[in-house]
């Protein structure tokens, strides 16, 4: 298998997806691999990127549904470890309410994704990197704190880029409220940061700041090279430290179920910028991804692979040289 170019770090864990949005007594969940960055890996290696994911699961059936997941996608799975003192699979219950927005109840209390120890990652898998990515979720209990901390050191000492989404769940956080300490930290060693709208707000003290003006005050802070803002039906805004700046607006398509959408933005626009694309050009292929996603139901199990994005962009008459080497 080749050496990884994209490596994702944190959780993977099992979604149980509501099947019906109003009723109080639920038809049922259906369970779907996730958890954001094994989502992101999975959509940036059906768009035929080389990848890997590290992380860890429980050595209970669950825990083997996920590592086969991965692997079937085509992720190497060599560093996702089995864990041997019991820890469970994460869980995570997914509900929409009457306007599809998500609400998430999560069960990840001496979970196995948040066992991983610095010293169980392999070197040897950042030798070909160029972008490690991960979400804040990683940041919020120790031993995998550290750890992704570690990843990071790797992939700067082999020339690699640190892509953030910060995916906040302020539940998984102690006493529900952002270590801006930890955060700090990540945004000094971050390149291509990818909040939402909603999110980039957390990182401003002057609420009343304009995206654009947010992404500004971010750049005079930080030594980041590019902010993609995913607005969900408003498209994205995208800016570059150098003074790029450009509003895509989103496809218009019929939505099924938001989950995932996100990590599909963020694999669309990764791999434009891995493939040579113009910053334009990737965001317009991030929104394609989020836009194929949302037509489907779950998060992994809809992202699009390389033929259906072209077949997608095709449809809404737009020409892209995708550059896949």
């Amino acid at each position: 298998m080749n050496p990884p170019e994209v490596i994702a770090i944190g959780e993977v864990l099992i979604d149980f997806v509501s099947l019906d949005s109003t009723s109080e007594q639920r038809l049922g969940f259906q369970q779907c691999p996730g958890g954001a960055p094994a989502n992101f890996i999975v959509g940036i290696a059906r768009l035929g990127v080389n990848t890997a994911f590290i992380g860890k699961v429980s050595n209970d059936p669950f825990g083997e549904f996920l590592i086969n997941t991965l692997a079937k996608e085509g992720v190497q799975t060599t560093n996702v470890i089995k864990a041997i003192k019991g820890e469970k699979t994460a869980l995570a219950f997914v509900f929409h309410d009457e306007n599809k927005d998500r609400n998430f109840l999560f069960y990840r209390e001496n979970s196995a994704d948040q066992n991983l120890f610095t010293e169980e990652i392999n070197e040897d898998l950042f030798k070909n990197i160029k972008y490690l990515h991960f979400g804040s979720v990683s940041l919020t209990e120790e031993p995998l704190r550290s750890s992704t901390f570690a990843a990071i050191d790797l992939c700067k000492k082999h020339g690699g880029k640190i892509s953030f989404d910060p995916n906040i769940r302020l539940d998984l956080w102690e006493y529900n409220e952002l270590d801006f300490n930890v955060l700090n930290k990540v945004l000094e060693k971050t390149d291509v940061f990818l909040p939402s709208s909603k999110e980039l707000k957390y990182f401003t003290e002057n609420k009343k700041l304009s995206d654009q003006e947010i992404m500004d005050e971010l750049f005079s802070k930080y030594d980041l090279d590019i902010i993609a803002v995913k607005k969900g039906g408003d498209g994205c805004l995208i800016k570059q430290k150098n003074d790029f700046f450009a509003e895509m607006l989103s496809f218009d398509v019929p939505i099924i179920d938001t989950t995932g959408a996100g990590d599909g933005f963020n694999a669309g626009f990764l791999f434009g910028l891995l493939n040579g694309n113009t910053l334009e050009e990737a965001g317009i292929i991030g929104n394609a991804v989020g836009a194929f996603v949302v037509q489907r139901q779950g998060a992994m199990t809809a992202l699009p692979t390389y033929e259906e994005l072209k077949s997608f962009l095709a449809e809404q008459k737009i020409t892209l040289d995708l550059n896949l080497t």
